[in-house]
């Protein structure tokens, strides 16, 4: 009887979700706020969530909550994590809406903690979070700080259990000071704009802001609400700042932040480490050096990300807002958070720096770079700087003929690719045998591209022999294609292979990959991995060759336009141990181990020229057709191998290095210090 009417009670109150777990939360929060009240009646009266719904509820729904306040021993610290995992799941995939980890609170109010020391004209701080969650971050601030020290604290979250939970968790913090405390149920895209345009005060401009935004695909995001989210940023002042195409919600956050930012504020954000490499990112790099002091980035040295549960490389970002052209730090976080607190405040000097506005061109292009190896990061900047200099190394963005493009994107690759697990097939002379499902169907090679499929199928050999195919069918009217090839298209329908280009692409479902070898025209001879495992657990090889040109699926991208010697020059660059250390300095670090590149990041970096010091580049041609067909093992295990010497040497010669065997052997020193790291 009494869950039901728990049940009833979590329903009055609109609480979601409604689950017995939910009215525990409840009860431990309301327990909190009734060490400030006079009675549970009295809060109907207070500004905060959920409370004025108490109005609603009967006297044995009210005798019910204040006998389960009596027997309740949840904390409202444990409430604060309990309430993390109540989220509604289709919320939670919406925003990525995920809750900082204890240390990295830790770290941001320990450095809250240190910064009035730089504002000692202030007689108390307006401390926070408009992406408030349980208010984790904030209270752990506070209770550092001390909330003498605070003058009003504030934040916003869209769901009322949360925010709750967080306005009973401030509550504590701050000793009952109830009138020093806001807490809004709403969206802070909503809410900052409406109070600014208003110049209501209840949420003052702030002195200190710890956030962790929502961060989520662009695309996962309702349409209108995407065109809302621009139109008010950009009425913010923002506009010269973002791009619609690169559009990013952790960015328009962070701009949101920084509209109720005092001068001199200090904010502390967790960010995706894609923040600092990625292209939507650019612009909001280009403001944070010309409005902020970029105190410290710092990255997690124990695992990638800074929140609960999220697998996203993530990494802090500490600014005050004030136009300083001073060094920033990157910093490993290991477990010297006190010393790091007093460091990132008061500019101490034992930790890594960087000014940003001197670095070259192709490391600004990737700050997370600069938390690499100083050994590694000097010389590859250095090699970099001879060929720049030499003419051997150029941008690829200054190379009009040579293109990369990502592979083709299918949806239903087990309908897509033959052979696949549910046919074998044999290649004849103008068409493959398919066997499978009891039957043999003839498939035309008028049907059918040679493609790469994976990388794994090809990671202990440069060149490769593709006898993999993939279906392109022109958008030809069902009825009008080969009868054998009709017998495929209906098993694909059948079987389910074919439902995701089936919701997708419409009548001619079947033609999505078709179009897309039209408009792309994705044949090359050389084929680079979009990411991969910085450990090389399974690769003996970066780049694959072929001696005709092929396709690839979407997990490679193709070197376009070059002739057969152009393709084994870079392909014995892209293999070379150089490159490799370009990838493990600059890849975008999408987890502890892995890294990819994309497109942009290539057209960032500086490539060979092929059209330099000819006789050096037939020296490469040279030593990578002796291990084209060549079996390697992993990596790690090539370093001081003669062909992988004999690779690396060519390669360095042909850049033009002063001292091309000390500085390989130098390369070689370094990444074995490092592999000990990864072996």
């Amino acid at each position: 009887m009494k869950e039901g009417v728990r049940i009833r009670i979590l329903r009055k109150l609109r609480v979601e979700p409604i689950v017995e777990e939910s009215y525990q939360v409840l009860i431990a929060s309301l327990k909190v706020l009734l060490t400030y009240a006079d009675d549970i009646t009295s809060l109907i009266n207070w500004r905060a969530p959920i409370l004025p719904n108490l109005s609603e509820l009967e006297e044995d729904e009210l005798s019910l909550i204040k006998s389960d306040i009596e027997r309740t021993n949840l904390t409202i610290r444990e409430s604060q994590i309990k309430v993390q995992k109540l989220i509604p799941p289709g919320f939670r995939k919406r925003y990525a809406a995920y809750y900082t980890i204890d240390k990295a609170s830790k770290l941001m109010a320990l450095i809250t903690k240190e910064f009035p020391q730089l504002r000692k004209n202030i007689d108390g701080i307006v401390l926070a979070d408009p992406f408030l969650g349980s208010g984790l971050t904030l209270t752990t601030a506070i209770n550092e700080v001390g909330p003498e020290r605070i003058s009003k604290v504030w934040g916003i979250e869209p769901l009322s259990l949360p925010a709750l939970v967080a306005y009973a968790a401030l509550l504590d913090s701050m000793q009952g000071k109830k009138d020093n405390i806001t807490v809004i149920v709403g969206d802070a895209f909503k809410e900052i704009p409406k109070r600014l345009s208003l110049l209501l005060n209840d949420l003052p401009r702030a002195d200190v802001i710890l956030t962790n935004p929502p961060f989520t695909r662009w695309k996962n995001l309702d349409e209108k609400y995407r065109e809302y989210l621009i139109s008010i940023i950009e009425k913010l002042g923002y506009k010269k700042y973002i791009s619609r195409k690169d559009a990013n919600l952790q960015i328009l956050s962070m701009f949101l932040c920084d509209s109720i930012l005092n001068e001199n504020g200090l904010l502390i954000s967790v960010l995706p480490a894609s923040t600092f490499y990625a292209t939507y990112g650019t612009g909001y790099k280009y403001f944070l050096k010309e409005n902020y002091e970029i105190r410290a980035l710092i990255e997690n040295d124990s695992d990638a990300s800074f929140s609960e549960n999220s697998g996203f490389k993530e990494v802090i970002l500490v600014t005050i807002k004030k136009r300083n052209k001073t060094p920033t730090m990157f910093i490993r976080f290991n477990d010297n958070i006190d010393d790091i607190a007093k460091a990132v405040i008061h500019n101490l000097g034992q930790y890594l720096s960087f000014n940003l506005y001197e670095i070259p061109h192709f490391l600004d292009s990737n700050w997370l770079a600069l938390f690499e190896k100083d050994e590694l990061r000097n010389i590859i900047v250095n090699i970099f700087k001879q060929g720049l200099n030499n003419g051997t190394l150029r941008y690829w963005s200054d190379t009009s003929r040579i293109q990369i493009i990502r592979g083709i994107e299918m949806y239903g690759p087990q309908f897509f690719f033959i052979p696949n697990k549910y046919w074998i097939a044999k290649e004849k002379d103008n068409s493959v045998i398919l066997q499978g499902q009891g039957k043999n169907l003839n498939i035309s090679k008028e049907f059918l591209i040679r493609a790469l499929r994976k990388p794994s199928f090809y990671s202990n050999k440069i060149k490769t022999n593709v006898n993999t195919f993939m279906l392109s069918i022109p958008p030809i009217d069902f009825n009008k294609l080969p009868s054998d090839l009709q017998e495929y298209i209906k098993w694909g329908i059948e079987s389910g292979t074919a439902k995701p280009a089936i919701n997708s692409y419409g009548k001619y479902w079947y033609s999505h990959v078709h179009k897309q070898v039209i408009s792309k025209k994705p044949f090359g001879h050389v084929f680079i991995p979009d990411k991969v495992d910085l450990l090389f657990r399974n690769r003996g090889v970066f780049a694959n060759y072929t001696d005709k040109e092929v396709a690839a699926s979407k997990n490679f991208y193709i070197i376009k336009n070059m002739d057969e010697n152009t393709s084994k020059l870079l392909v014995g660059w892209f293999n070379s141990t150089i490159f490799i250390s370009i990838l493990i300095l600059m890849g975008r670090k999408i987890s502890n181990t892995w890294t990819r590149f994309l497109e942009n990041d290539y057209l960032k970096l500086p490539m060979m020229n092929t059209n330099a010091n000819k006789e050096a580049a037939l020296d490469i041609i040279s030593v990578i057709e002796k291990i084209l067909d060549k079996p390697l093992p992993l990596l790690w295990e090539q370093i001081g191998k003669d062909y992988r010497y004999d690779l690396d040497l060519a390669i360095a010669k042909f850049i033009g290095l002063d001292n091309p065997k000390e500085e390989i052997e130098e390369l070689y020193e370094i990444l074995n210090n490092l592999s000990l790291q990864f072996i």
